[in-house]
């Protein structure tokens, strides 16, 4: 027995320490916070994050499947088409849910990819550009909203990419088309078109409520707007990879995401949380009319990118 006692040690020791690499669309500074908290319980472990669109870090781990050597232990990004294909081939770790009152309908396929909090596309106002706010997606057809509405470039924004394809087929693909004869624009991502509409360069957006509520909470004029007919609930799960060197840290990572502590991180920086019981974002609704996205397939896309001149 004393001479299990010293392997015992070394074995818990070992599981407290190691590198885990995340792959992430989200926005750093809230990836870095929570990193942070995390690190704070766990001095032992490392994390490192490789941050970019979407469409670009799906485009980094496919580059690396098909070169054999996948370096993620977690992803989190807004494509849930990706990960379903990616648990299909069995590339994605099964972690059963055990955090007591976590809502299980968010962990998707009994636990291959988690919920850890939720993001609404919804439409953005500046309030000194724009006086009557839409209160629906058709409103934006109104002939007043001419030239002062954009939205993310669907080809590196997941959320934007959730866009198109939700009110395609919810209101037909020629909404796209009337909305680019009203003169709608196409920004890269969210964070620019957001500080774009802070400084009133736009009037109107098509972006995610937290980076919203974020710039207005510095001073930004900025109002969130829940569409009466839904906003848009966007898919952005994280993950444990199957051929992750650290699955034991990696789940660790996805359950302190779901701790009170990471929660409340959460909403002080303009999320809902999905933990019942955590704070809300200030200044947000209590309880918003949602409809879950579909992203857009790649036929969708490319009409998309043909008809506002992109390139993916």
């Amino acid at each position: 027995m004393k001479r299990l006692l010293p392997l015992t040690l070394a074995l818990g020791l070992a599981l407290a320490q190691g590198t885990l690499t995340l792959y992430t669309s989200e926005i750093l500074a809230d990836v870095n916070a929570l990193v942070e908290a995390f690190r704070a319980r766990n001095p032992g472990v490392q994390v490192q994050v490789f941050r970019s669109g979407t469409g670009e870090v799906v485009a980094k781990l496919r580059a690396e499947l098909e070169a054999g050597n996948p370096q993620p232990d977690l992803l989190w990004f807004a494509n849930e088409d990706f990960l379903k294909e990616l648990a299909a081939k069995g590339l994605l770790r099964r972690v059963p849910p055990t955090v007591p009152g976590y809502p299980v309908q968010y962990a998707q396929g009994g636990g291959l990819y988690y919920e850890v909090r939720l993001l609404y596309n919804v439409l953005a106002v500046n309030t000194q550009r724009v006086r009557e706010a839409p209160s629906a997606w058709r409103d934006l057809l109104k002939p007043a909203y001419r030239g002062l509405l954009a939205m993310p470039d669907p080809n590196f924004s997941g959320a934007a990419l959730a866009t198109v394809g939700t009110l395609s087929e919810r209101l037909g693909f020629d909404f796209f088309a009337r909305l680019k004869d009203l003169g709608m624009r196409i920004e890269q991502s969210n964070p620019v078109l957001q500080q774009k509409l802070a400084r009133g360069e736009y009037g109107l957006a098509i972006t995610t409520d937290f980076g919203v509520r974020q710039e207005a909470a510095k001073g930004a004029p900025l109002a969130v707007v829940y569409p009466r007919d839904g906003a848009i609930l966007v898919p952005t799960p994280v993950a444990v990879t199957s051929w992750s060197k650290h699955p034991e840290l990696a789940v660790r990572f996805l359950n302190f995401l779901l701790s009170p502590e990471a929660q409340r991180i959460f909403a002080e920086r303009g999320y809902y949380p999905v933990m019942p019981g955590a704070p809300k974002p200030q200044g947000a609704p209590e309880r918003v009319v949602g409809t879950r996205a579909r992203f857009a397939d790649g036929q969708t896309l490319d009409r998309f990118n043909n008809l506002f001149g992109l390139r993916r």
